[in-house]
């Protein structure tokens, strides 16, 4: 899919990086960008101008000619991106989103020369073709420079833009640690796991993360070595007084049983049950921070081994069957600080026990991973506690002759052993021509769609069904998709009163909690989010089926099948050429983790190629 993967690795991690800024910048509308069809060209479609800074504020229209100085960055693409406005303007197209895998990998700044003859390669030559005057007016001298970090670009953004100089380098940090995290991922890739591998395989075997965050490789955490094994950490048992800690479900003899176990396997003495106290699990990499700001704490022998998942701070725990465990880690993952609110903790069990089971699904379609039990330090403020929270997890066990895979693992590229350019989910599902492309695409959005929709419909409960959260099904002969597993209930979204009539309960939550809507329609942005923008987009551009508008098509007729026409879920998501995107960036130049910055997005369940609009006009 991508020829990125030809490039060395500081190089292609450069541009992994890169690439997902710029498609945030331009894509959240804090950079406005020009697309330009390059008809000369055999290897490029066009041209994506974005433009600087200084230019965002000359609304609506730009009449005057474009000059070195406009121009941000440019970057050829191998497909036209997806337009915010169909009428041309005299600079191009107006782009509304952009996405990395639209992007040849070359960026380019623009700078000066001296010679009268600048040294040009085929895409230089294609570039400058296509930014002639009177609209573009570069100079004699003008040439283009290979943008190969990502930090130069996010200067080169706040250096006209209103930001505290502590924010700016807080961000340049985190894509500094994103960068150093990619190119340790592609100088040294995962070998791909097999169709029957151990679920925990597919968990460790990410090689890029998040599709579009700029900071999705970023892990910084102050404990921890530069080279610490996220996969492999060790889990250390404090013993704290029963007074200090909120625990929901049967999390103490939860605890007693795995430090029994962890005991046993270390060949140490089982602590003492103290009369009064409970024993809480820590990260290794948190045990300095719970040391220093939590009274009563009194570390007890022996730890013990744990695997670390895709999300790195939940971790399946082998002396408990089946069972894995979400901690707290005073570190950052993309941008956001992994501790685990008090919300949180008190939520899921409560909600696995009286609403999970309630739920309209389709049992042979989707299942949810309880969360049985969970403890948070209690008694101080919610910024503090929230670094001391465990929550106990119920994993799926797949039937024989089934498996789960989760779908992050499947849309990435680049593992060892595989052709360059070729996803995961079309080695192991050998989709090595269209049709079996096409036939695998629209069972999965099929499955899809009859799995996650119904709860959103009818219980007002949007589940957080992004590529991590949700697990693919499937039979290991056949490859065929089954259904879906769903976990993680931190990251929901619920209108109340809708979800209590539907289900006949009288769930309470505790003041404050981000999963409460007012109404029906707010639970809609972050669905489109989490199950079309990060989930089901991604499988339908990794398949070749975005551009030709094949998968959308099949998308668009399978949400026609769940979701009825007189239902607010299909006045949100079909009947508008816009959605509130959710933008990442935004949040993070507004320093905000808990609730969400929507802009208008181009909805992509309407998306057609432009060969396809004209054939319906006509």
């Amino acid at each position: 899919m991508s020829s990125g993967f030809s490039l060395p690795p500081h190089e292609h991690a450069s541009f992994a990086v890169s690439s997902r800024l710029l498609s945030c910048l331009v894509t959240e509308s804090l950079l406005r960008a020009f697309y330009l069809e390059a008809k000369q060209s055999a290897t490029t479609a066009g041209i994506l101008v974005v433009l600087s800074t200084s230019v965002i504020s000359e609304q609506p229209v730009i009449t005057r000619a474009l000059r070195p100085n406009d121009i941000f960055a440019i970057v050829p693409l191998r497909n036209a991106p997806v337009f915010k406005d169909p009428t041309p303007t005299k600079h191009g197209r107006i782009v509304g989103l952009v996405d990395p895998l639209d992007m040849i990998p070359e960026i380019y700044v623009l700078a000066e020369t001296i010679s009268d003859d600048p040294i040009r390669d085929d895409i230089s030559e294609t570039v400058l073709s296509c930014l002639v005057p009177p609209p573009w007016e570069l100079g004699k001298f003008t040439t283009l420079k290979k943008s190969t970090d990502p930090t130069d670009l996010w200067n080169k953004f706040v250096k006209n833009v209103l930001i505290q100089d502590s924010l700016s380098e807080s961000i340049a940090g985190e894509l500094r640690s994103s960068l150093a995290w990619q190119l340790a991922s592609y100088e040294n890739p995962p070998a791909i796991p097999s169709r029957d591998s151990h679920p925990i395989e597919w968990e460790q075997s990410l090689v890029a993360g998040h599709p579009t965050h700029p900071m999705h490789r970023a892990r910084m955490c102050a404990n921890a070595p530069s080279d610490y094994n996220w996969y492999r950490p060790k889990l250390h048992f404090v013993r704290v007084p029963s007074e200090s800690l909120d625990t929901r479900g049967p999390f103490d003899s939860i605890m007693r049983d795995l430090v029994a176990k962890a005991a046993l396997a270390s060949g140490t003495e089982t602590p003492a049950d103290v009369p009064g106290t409970i024993f809480m699990p820590v990260h290794e990499m948190q045990l300095p921070t719970v040391l220093a700001k939590f009274k009563n704490i009194e570390v007890v022998e022996p730890t013990i081994g744990a695997l670390g998942q895709s999300s790195i701070r939940t971790m399946l725990v082998p002396a408990l069957d089946n069972m894995a465990l979400k901690l707290s880690v005073n570190m950052k993952i993309s941008s956001a600080l992994r501790t685990i609110s008090h919300w949180t903790a008190d939520f899921g069990p409560r909600f696995s026990r009286e609403i999970v089971p309630k739920l309209t699904v389709d049992h042979n379609l989707l299942d949810v991973e309880t969360e049985p039990a969970s403890a948070v330090y209690a008694g101080v403020e919610p910024s503090l506690r929230k670094h001391f929270t465990a929550i106990f997890r119920n994993e799926y066990v797949p039937l024989p002759g089934q498996n789960i895979i989760v779908v992050a693992a499947l849309l990435e590229m680049g593992h060892a052993g595989v052709p360059a350019g070729v996803s995961a989910v079309e080695h192991i599902f050998g989709l090595d021509t269209e049709v079996k492309r096409a036939d695998f695409l629209d069972k999965y959005l099929r499955v899809a769609c009859e799995a996650l929709i119904p709860p959103a419909l009818h219980d007002g409960v949007v589940f957080e069904a992004h590529a991590q959260n949700c697990l693919l099904r499937f039979d290991v002969a056949t490859g065929e998709p089954l259904g879906f597993v769903v976990r993680d209930l931190g990251g929901l979204r619920i209108h109340p009163p809708t979800m209590n009539a539907s289900l006949g309960t009288n769930f309470e939550f505790l003041p404050g909690h981000c999963v409460v809507t007012s109404t029906m329609e707010e639970t809609y942005p972050k669905f489109y989010h989490t199950l079309i923008h990060n989930h089901l987009q991604r499988i339908i551009r990794l398949l070749g089926m975005h551009n030709n508008g094949v998968g959308w098509e099949m998308l668009r007729g399978h949400l026609r099948n769940v979701i009825p026409q007189d239902h607010g879920l299909w006045k949100s998501w079909m009947d508008t050429d816009t959605v509130a995107g959710k933008c990442l960036l935004r949040m993070r130049l507004q320093s905000v983790h808990d609730k969400m910055v929507f802009s208008p997005f181009p909805n992509m369940l309407l998306y057609r190629p432009e060969e396809k609009v004209a054939a319906v006009e006509a």
